[in-house]
């Protein structure tokens, strides 16, 4: 069962009274209260004239000398006073809310060095330049490619003495013609080291040679088949190698 009481509002006072009380109250308003007719609130009838007179009479606001009603004063001086301080969001000094306008104008077009990218950046622009500033927003460069040549080592060929790529060099001395007398026993060799054995060496070594331009011959002490003038050039190589090694041999 629904024992929820009906209510009216009272024409007087604008309250919600219940309906069983509703004939009493009214006529307690009547005769009490009233409504001011300023701010619509219910006052007691003989305190009406002090109400209006605390609640609604003009004064001056002490900071821009404008007439507002004494209820209004303080929200008049917090928020709409012309002359009340506002910080500045640029350099945070407290100005006159009149001012602050033109002082931010000037004040947010003051550039700082950006400490990331090295540009300069106006104080109003900053906070979406720390959004957008490069240094902070490019990814993080990986160096995954390989050193470039420049930076590689390099060795001396002491066959060719050419400069090879330390990595490389074993696969130069394959191919290097020098190379290819490694296997050759220099111990059956005199190792008189005198200017008539480097002649002998290098008359036995060159002599017998044809000439010929495109014609191949092989070289009698590693069997390597190469073009003429290419085989001269070999076994000259071939005798400095071996008069290099000779000073090595025990005697």
């Amino acid at each position: 069962m629904d024992t929820k009481e009906d209510m009216r509002k009272c024409g007087q006072c604008h309250k919600m009274v219940a309906e069983a009380n509703f004939a009493l109250h009214e006529t307690h308003c009547r005769r009490f209260l009233c409504l001011c007719p300023e701010c619509d609130e219910t006052v007691p009838r003989e305190q009406l004239e002090q109400h209006r007179e605390e609640q609604h009479s003009l004064v001056k606001c002490p900071k821009c000398n404008k007439k507002v009603e004494s209820c209004d004063l303080m929200d008049h001086q917090s928020d709409h006073c012309a002359e009340r301080l506002q910080t500045c969001v640029f350099c945070k000094l407290e100005l006159p809310w009149k001012e602050l306008s033109q002082h931010q104008l000037v004040c947010g077009s003051r550039t700082e060095l950006c400490g990331d990218c090295g540009r300069y950046v106006t104080l109003r622009d900053q906070a979406v330049h720390e959004l957008s500033c490069p240094a902070t927003s490019a990814p993080p460069q990986t160096n995954s490619k390989a050193p470039s040549d420049a930076t590689k080592t390099s060795v001396r060929c002491e066959s060719c003495m050419t400069s090879v790529p330390a990595e490389d060099v074993e696969n130069h001395k394959l191919r290097c013609p020098p190379s290819d007398f490694d296997d050759l026993d220099l111990r059956t060799f005199s190792a008189q080291r005198t200017p008539v054995v480097r002649r002998d060496l290098a008359a036995s070594l060159l002599g017998g040679l044809p000439e010929g331009g495109d014609d191949i011959n092989t070289c009698p002490h590693c069997h390597l088949a190469l073009p003429i003038p290419t085989l001269l050039w070999h076994q000259v190589k071939l005798l400095q190698l071996m008069s290099r090694s000779m000073v090595l041999l025990p005697w």
